[in-house]
């Protein structure tokens, strides 16, 4: 009889912990990830307009014919707050917005300039009311859009590298 109680105590407990649920927590196998991840691949037009890009680095690089190449120089940390906030906003519809953003150069510029793009391959072309400009595309990712444009004249060919991040 004196060990009824224990007996009892001890089904009880038995009966409290297995009636409790455990909350099961589904891990993911990073192969699944990774395939599912494969599976979503965008093109590069829908790469280029998923969402706005920001200027991060703009490099130039100068050859003069005769010379040895010059190093490239990093123009962003001398650009002014107002073109380093800059918004450049390509749609699918095949139309490109500079937005101005936070900080506008001049008060009385438009907020907004806009123009068209198209891409054909590795090669995107912007297109604005006074200037169309021809860039190479040399990496374009989810996050991460590098254009180059060159510019030949008779003293040499100067090189813009232009990277831009979400």
């Amino acid at each position: 009889m004196k060990k009824l109680p224990v007996f009892l105590s001890l089904l009880a407990s038995t009966l409290v912990f297995a009636s409790c649920e455990k909350e099961i927590e589904e891990i993911k196998d990073p192969a699944q990830e990774v395939a599912a991840a494969a599976t979503t691949v965008q093109s590069k037009p829908e790469l280029l307009a998923a969402g706005p890009w920001r200027l991060t680095s703009l490099q130039l690089a100068t050859v003069t014919p005769g010379t040895d190449a010059t190093p490239a120089v990093d123009l962003f940390p001398r650009m002014k707050d107002a073109q380093r906030d800059n918004l450049h906003i390509f749609t699918s519809g095949g139309s490109y917005t500079l937005d101005e953003a936070a900080v506008k150069a001049h008060p009385e510029a438009p907020q907004q300039l806009t123009g068209s793009w198209t891409l054909s391959g590795d090669s995107l072309t912007v297109s604005q009311a006074e200037v169309t400009r021809h860039y190479a595309v040399e990496e374009l990712t989810n996050t991460t859009l590098r254009l180059k444009l060159a510019q030949t004249t008779e003293q040499g060919t100067t090189t813009y590298t232009s990277v831009f991040a979400r």
